[in-house]
């Protein structure tokens, strides 16, 4: 005994080195932050990353309801990428020609080609519509995802979910309103953004199993800054220094958004983390509300509680069904 050496107590930051391996934005996020962030419970630092994620997607949404007043919407998609270009190649230039090596380019140019569709709906809506209703119609994703995996990936649903699916899409309806006078066609361009992000989830979860996350980025902004090219050309309005600088704001706090997004769901629960994003649509009501006098109606107030519980449900669901699985997996086996 006396001769035996003590263990060393664990490293509090070893969890987050390790999920952040294999994205260098992540891993140099998880250096600069102090040393009493790591003593915190996961899921409490995951809940405080869904909330940076939250403030910042405020703040974009904001951002573009000034900016698309006098910037069209494909030059707003192709500064954006040039900015994210340029922040995130000195990650890529670090890590030589393996941050653009891939087996899989022509997932690549899909997932670019739907991240253009996704944008240039997300822009405009938030251009010309209500910040509280495309908000609340863009979290239709996980509703989309699960009817996208049923179809055409096989994957079987149990009846709660499929329940809480129906319960969402109803929600959608009710903020339609389809048949009555004040229905707005225009209310399904942040409904596109929902199902394309669906999209997406299923051509990133293929992707994210032999690509890195930067790789991934690099790919979407390199495809979309090129997508965007001749339409920019077609309706070029030359920007001001001042826009040129909201511009470079937005698009920094894009990546930040998305690397807060990411860090939540590695370091956190997704059921305990998820509801912090919700705040999302309370934040977007009040800044439509205080900066453009909007005032949500109780049927998109009622729509979007649908939805918000519906889409918890279903992430609270799947999120039980995988630590059951994990459960039954046999040792040193992931499910």
């Amino acid at each position: 005994m006396a001769g035996r050496k003590l263990p060393r107590p664990p490293d509090p930051r070893a969890g987050f080195r390790a999920r952040t391996s294999e994205a260098p934005p992540l891993t140099a996020l998880s250096r600069v932050v102090p040393q009493s962030w790591h003593r915190l419970p996961p899921n409490s630092q995951g809940a405080l990353f869904m909330l940076v994620n939250a403030l910042t997607s405020v703040a974009i949404m904001i951002l573009v309801r000034l900016l698309g007043r006098d910037i069209p919407v494909f030059e707003l998609v192709f500064f954006r990428n040039i900015f994210v270009l340029s922040l995130a190649l000195p990650f890529a230039f670090r890590g030589g020609r393996s941050a653009l090596k891939t087996r899989h380019l022509n997932l690549h140019l899909t997932r670019g080609g739907i991240s253009f569709v996704a944008m240039s709906c997300f822009y405009w809506a938030f251009s010309h519509l209500p910040l509280a209703e495309s908000t609340a119609l863009m979290f239709t994703m996980p509703l989309f995802l699960i009817a996208l995996t049923t179809l055409f990936l096989g994957e079987k649903i149990g009846w709660r979910r499929t329940a809480a699916t129906v319960a969402g899409f109803f929600g959608v309806i009710i903020m339609l309103r389809p048949g009555y006078a004040a229905f707005d066609p225009a209310l399904f361009v942040p409904l596109a953004v929902g199902l394309a992000d669906a999209i997406t989830a299923l051509v990133i979860r293929k992707l994210a199993r032999t690509d890195s996350l930067l790789t991934i980025m690099l790919y979407m902004a390199m495809t979309t800054m090129a997508l965007t090219l001749v339409p920019t050309y077609l309706t070029w309005v030359t920007p001001t220094t001042e826009f040129l600088t909201l511009l470079f704001v937005m698009s920094l706090l894009t990546i930040i958004s998305q690397l807060a997004y990411v860090a939540a769901l590695r370091v956190g629960e997704a059921t305990a983390v998820a509801p912090v994003n919700y705040i999302q649509i309370v934040l977007a009501a009040l800044a439509g509300l205080v900066l453009f006098s909007e005032r949500p109606s109780a049927w998109t107030a009622t729509g979007a509680l649908v939805i918000v519980g519906s889409t918890f449900y279903i992430a609270h669901r799947e999120a039980r069904l995988k630590r059951r699985a994990g459960s039954l997996a046999p040792p040193g086996e992931v499910p």
